[in-house]
């Protein structure tokens, strides 16, 4: 399963409408020992905020969670990724960030695709999910 930067974010700040689904989400994925993966682009979404805020330990418990998890895995950027990503950027209309995470979660075989961004679902590549649809 490759996860998008929103629904980790909803996990760690807790997140009122999101974080029963996430929380339920972890824990089967812990249970059945599935592999989450994302991207380096996940990485500096996520480790920006907290550093712009000068929150040490904020950006620490996520580069934490990112590198040193057993159940999750950044996947690298590389030419395979970028000419997948290319594909989304110019037969979508992604923007390159976006392109980047689904060229990735192609590349890695992901079997689902978790996000909250609405536009990614006009992909039919992948099987893209949004949180709204997580256990809905």
């Amino acid at each position: 399963m490759f996860i998008d930067t929103s629904p980790i974010i909803y996990y760690f700040e807790e997140n009122v409408k999101y974080i029963g689904r996430m929380e339920k989400l972890f824990d089967n994925i812990y249970a059945a020992d599935v592999q989450i993966v994302t991207s380096m682009i996940t990485y500096i979404e996520l480790i920006s905020y907290p550093v712009k805020l000068k929150n040490s330990q904020l950006a620490a418990k996520y580069r934490e969670y990112l590198t040193n998890s057993e159940s999750i895995s950044i996947y690298p950027l590389n030419i395979t990724a970028s000419d997948a990503a290319v594909k989304y950027r110019v037969n979508y209309g992604l923007k390159t960030p976006d392109a980047i995470q689904l060229g990735i979660a192609e590349c890695c075989g992901a079997d689902f695709v978790l996000t909250n961004d609405s536009s990614w679902k006009r992909v039919k590549e992948l099987n893209v999910i949004t949180m709204d649809e997580l256990y809905g």
